[in-house]
């Protein structure tokens, strides 16, 4: 049975049609779809196992929408009574039995990505990766719009690009981060797909690494030879992925000197090359966001400024303006010479790995919450290496203290701690980070067991180091 959700429909197929949308959650997504099929003429319900208590945010964001509301454990059932569409929701397991059901009865199952990807008249930018995509779409944005053609951001941040539907035109450029979630039933590619590097996430939701790979692949499954793939040279999957597809390449890579792409030369320069020519563009050093998975992200942005003719010029003054994303690497502040960083939105042992990597400073580790499958070896070995003490939190803590024993943490001198709660986690990073340490929440889990999500998770940190600091002046 197909899971690529993809029913030929227009606009005029809603009108005074029964839609249900299967999944409410935060409602981001679910409120701005409701909003977009009323719209249209359709009738609407959305439905969540979940009860309404637990609901609150999306039934917030819906407003006064006119939707019928069906909550808790009967409404898998109700979800089927008589719809004539069916949407799930990023998050919604596609072959849950809900969705099965719905195909087995040959009722036509969509997603909000793939019906936007079917109406947009705009040429479309695709990003994504298993870390990296929201700085990298972010910073294609910025390069973008020193262009002479509209550009919109969205996807899988800000709100649902569906709302954005009606204003957009054949001659804006719509740039989307795409998550695995998104990208696992669309049978649909962008002109030009981004892949910043592909390791592992959302096991708890894909089941196996291999699902998550293919997953991703779709970003680039539907290209055709006029569409362009930039893609991480360094990255062997990230490769892999595109085997078979009929695209053209433009690499880049911090070792590697790509004939079509970018690449870091031996400088310290981010190059832009384009057969024969080489333009250096900015160097490292003038980027202000921390660490070599910057410098890839950075390049990568470049590329695709440069597939749309903006100049070297406006590129590098994006590229050396730029001052990262909220929870990615932010600097919150610096006091008695220890450095307050939240990176909340690293939320597998990759990423983390990454941010210990990024600093030269000894680090005050805050690690823990909902481990999705993860295997948190690795990311115990480089704790060993690159750190002077991991402060535990969250349903996860148990594992990683697991991890860090089997790779003889205790006899490398790192210190390790449980904390209850963030804020005895902040007190215990203050307590032990001594002056030219950082101080890093950098959890490698997601924030499910303690908050609704890892930007509540970081917004908590920053409030909780600004009680006690002066915040960095930029």
């Amino acid at each position: 049975m197909s899971l690529l959700f993809d029913a030929e429909v227009s606009r005029e197929d809603f009108r005074g049609r029964r839609v249900t949308i299967v999944g409410l959650g935060k409602g981001r997504t679910a409120s701005g779809l409701a909003r977009f099929l009323v719209s249209c003429g359709a009738s609407v319900t959305i439905t969540d196992a979940k009860p309404r208590e637990q609901l609150a945010e999306g039934i917030g964001r819906l407003g006064d929408t006119p939707v019928k509301l069906v909550l808790g454990p009967s409404s898998d059932d109700a979800a089927l009574a008589d719809p004539e569409f069916v949407f799930v929701i990023n998050g919604v397991r596609p072959r849950s039995a809900t969705i099965l059901r719905a195909l087995q009865r040959q009722i036509p199952v969509l997603t909000e990505i793939g019906l936007f990807f079917r109406l947009c008249p705009a040429t479309i930018v695709g990003v994504t990766g298993t870390k990296g995509k929201t700085t990298t779409t972010t910073l294609i944005g910025q390069i973008l719009s020193r262009g002479k053609r509209r550009v919109i951001v969205g996807g899988n941040i800000g709100r649902a690009i569906i709302q954005e539907l009606d204003t957009i035109t054949k001659d804006d450029i719509v740039v989307l981060e795409l998550s695995s979630f998104q990208l696992e039933t669309l049978a649909h590619s962008p002109h030009v797909a981004v892949v910043t590097n592909i390791g592992e996430d959302h096991l708890d939701h894909h089941g196996t690494r291999e699902n998550y790979i293919a997953a991703k692949r779709n970003i680039v499954a539907w290209q055709g030879a006029n569409d362009i793939a930039v893609l991480n040279l360094d990255d062997p999957t990230t490769m892999a992925i595109h085997t078979g597809a009929p695209s053209m390449v433009r690499g880049f890579s911090l070792s590697l000197h790509p004939r079509h792409g970018g690449f870091l030369d031996p400088d310290g320069r981010l190059v832009l090359t384009d057969g024969d020519r080489r333009t250096p563009i900015i160097a490292a050093s003038e980027l202000r966001v921390p660490g070599r998975h910057n410098v890839a992200n950075a390049l990568a942005a470049a590329i695709v400024g440069d597939v749309f003719d903006i100049s070297s010029e406006a590129i590098g003054a994006e590229l050396r303006a730029f001052e990262g994303v909220a929870r990615r690497l932010e600097t919150v502040a610096e006091s008695e010479g220890v450095l307050w960083v939240n990176d909340s939105a690293s939320t597998t042992p990759d990423a983390t790995i990454k941010a210990l990597d990024a600093f030269e400073r000894p680090a005050v580790v805050i690690l823990g919450g909902v481990g999705k499958g993860a295997d948190f070896t690795e990311l115990a070995r480089v704790a060993t290496k690159r750190a002077r003490a991991a402060v535990l939190i969250g349903a996860a803590a148990d594992e990683i203290a697991g991890a860090l024993e089997s790779v003889g943490a205790a006899s490398t001198g790192l210190v390790v701690e449980r904390a209850r709660t963030l804020e005895d986690a902040v007190s215990a990073s203050r307590r032990l980070a001594k002056p030219g340490d950082v101080v890093l929440l950098s959890p490698a889990c997601a924030s499910f067991d303690m908050f609704s999500s890892a930007d509540e998770r970081g917004d908590r940190f920053s409030a909780l180091v600004r009680s006690f600091t002066e915040a960095v002046v930029p």
